[in-house]
């Protein structure tokens, strides 16, 4: 993986205000919220009137849930973020250790755990670190491996066998 660097903006545990893009951000998802919220009420009209289309859209959400249960990412691949909410509590979340900030890809807001308030637009984090060590980092730090020096006497001895060898290649190349 390519190293990421992780992004801060704000201070989560300090005071905070809101600013005008942290309202317009949250009338956004505020607004989508509500727009998936009608959509779904449409699919589950339509799944009313047609109970073969509810089973197969059944079975195709339940074939996407174990598709995304069946991989876990291992605990050093997740990053945790600490997260001030538009709501104001400050709580951990985590993304895959790729991601630089965890407002990006989608996840903008989440669900706040203390009040209950979805979704609630991250409007300040930083990164704490990653759930567990890369296993490459538990290893000891390799030794460089030692350097056998000479010493002068077998310097002097090296280059003189050297120079002899070069004169007698010169020699034998000039006959």
């Amino acid at each position: 993986m390519a190293d990421v660097v992780h992004e801060r903006h704000g201070v989560p545990l300090e005071a905070y205000e809101l600013t005008r893009r942290d309202h317009a951000s949250q009338k956004s998802s505020d607004q989508i919220r509500d727009a998936v919220k009608k959509q779904a009420e449409e699919w589950q009209a339509e799944e009313a009137a047609d109970p073969e289309l509810g089973r197969q859209r059944n079975a195709q959400r339940e074939k996407a849930l174990e598709m995304l249960r069946s991989f876990k990412n291992p605990d050093h691949q997740i990053m945790r973020w600490r997260v001030r909410l538009y709501c104001g509590h400050i709580v951990e979340t985590k993304r895959h250790c790729t991601i630089a900030n965890p407002r990006m890809h989608g996840s903008s807001s989440m669900r706040c755990p203390d009040c209950g308030k979805d979704p609630s637009d991250i409007v300040a984090y930083e990164p704490i670190g990653l759930v567990a060590e890369p296993p490459n980092a538990r290893r000891p730090p390799t030794q460089a491996p030692k350097i056998n020096r000479l010493t002068r006497t077998q310097l002097e001895q090296r280059i003189a066998a050297l120079e002899a060898e070069n004169t007698r290649l010169k020699t034998a190349r000039d006959s």
